[in-house]
Order: structure tokens, then C-alpha cells, then sequence
């Protein structure tokens, strides 16, 4: 390998690791606005007074807005992928994200050998994103079975 190599393999590091301090901010910042959202549309007398059906719909509803933030992330990366010209076609970017964003493992995609270290920033950003979701999760279910009568 030569210093060359070595330099870029460092630069592509480095780009990396911005790229996923923006996408895990840009994560972050979405399940606040989608918090705060729930917060002032359903407050906590709105919720005792909603009836099963009305329940499942917001359910699925907050659901949904997670879904949507985890593929808003995987298309942030897509377009990173593309802007440092990793892979030329936006598609195989966002492919490739969604390859990498819940496990290391196989992909039908190759990248430039300086980019190799591109898979695991992606994959840790999977990891936080997911467990901050799951924890959302978690805490709004913990709240809205908390309201729920005794007799339920």
C-alpha cells in the first residue's frame, strides 16, 4: 500500500465519520420534531378519552413517522454515497445504505477500496438510529398503557 493510499483511505475515513455525525444528528433532531409532535397533538387527556380503533391509529401512525425517519437516513447516506462519488447512480446508494444500516455483512454492491471502511459508519448509524427508535418506542407505549383504566 502507499502513502497515497494510505492518505486516501484516511480522507474517505474521515469523510465518513462527518457523515455519520450529520445522519445520526439528522436522526436525532427528526425523533424530537416527531416527540414534540405527539406531545402537543395527543396530550395526556386526549389519550384517556381515545377508543381502541383511535389507539391503533396513532399507533400505527407514530409507527409510520419512524419508518419514514429511518428511510429519510438511508437516503441522506444514498446522497452522500453519490456527492463523494462512491457509486454513480443515487439508487445503488441508497441499495447500498439499506444493505449496511441493520447488519455488516454481504453485499451485491463493491465499492472502492478506500471506501471499505463506508459499511461499519453505516452500520453504527443503523445501530444508534434503531435503538433510539426502539427506545421512543418503548417510552410511548410505557405512556400510553400507563393511561390505560385498570379494568382494560
Amino acid at each position: 500500500m502507499t502513502p497515497l493510499d494510505e492518505e486516501l483511505i484516511l480522507e474517505a475515513f474521515g469523510l465518513s465519520i462527518v457523515a455519520f455525525m450529520v445522519v445520526v444528528a439528522f436522526h436525532l433532531i427528526g425523533l424530537h420534531v416527531a416527540v414534540r409532535l405527539f406531545r402537543t397533538h395527543f396530550p395526556v387527556q386526549d389519550l384517556r378519552k381515545l377508543r381502541f380503533r383511535h389507539t391503533v391509529m396513532v399507533i400505527l401512525a407514530v409507527m409510520f413517522l419512524l419508518f419514514a425517519l429511518h428511510l429519510l437516513t438511508n437516503f441522506a447516506w444514498g446522497a452522500f454515497i453519490v456527492w463523494m462519488h462512491v457509486l454513480p447512480k443515487y439508487r445503488e446508494g441508497v441499495y447500498y445504505s439499506l444493505e449496511n444500516y441493520t447488519s455488516l455483512g454481504l453485499t451485491r454492491v463493491d465499492v472502492n477500496d478506500h471506501w471499505r471502511m463506508l459499511a461499519p459508519m453505516i452500520s453504527l448509524s443503523g445501530v444508534f438510529c434503531l435503538s433510539w427508535s426502539t427506545a421512543v418506542l418503548v417510552s410511548f407505549f410505557g405512556h400510553l398503557y400507563s393511561l390505560a383504566p385498570d379494568d382494560d
